[in-house]
C-alpha cells in the first residue's frame, strides 16, 4: 500500500515538473505584440464638434458621462511608441 502511494507521489511530481518546463518554454517563446505601457492603448477618440481628443481613461470617463455633446466619436490609431532609454 505504501509503495503504491509513493509511486503515485513520484509520478505526480514528475508530471508537475514536466508541466512547469512546458509552461516556461511557452512563456519564454511568446512575444509581446503591444509596446504600450500597462493601461494604455494605441487608440484615441476625437469629439469633432468639441475639438477635444480623449485617450484611455479620459475617453472612458467621457463615454460614461454621455459621449460627445453632438455627434459621435471619431477613432484613430496612433501607432506603436518608440521606447528608448536615451
Amino acid at each position: 500500500m505504501v509503495k503504491k502511494t509513493l509511486q503515485g507521489v513520484v509520478m505526480l511530481f514528475g508530471e508537475l515538473v514536466i508541466l512547469y518546463f512546458i509552461m516556461l518554454l511557452v512563456s519564454g517563446c511568446s512575444s509581446n505584440t503591444n509596446n504600450w505601457p500597462r493601461g494604455m492603448t494605441p487608440f484615441f477618440a476625437e469629439c469633432e464638434y468639441e475639438g477635444k481628443v480623449y485617450t484611455d481613461r479620459e475617453y472612458i470617463r467621457k463615454k460614461r458621462a454621455g459621449g460627445c455633446a453632438r455627434g459621435e466619436f471619431k477613432y484613430y490609431y496612433r501607432g506603436e511608441p518608440t521606447l528608448t532609454n536615451d
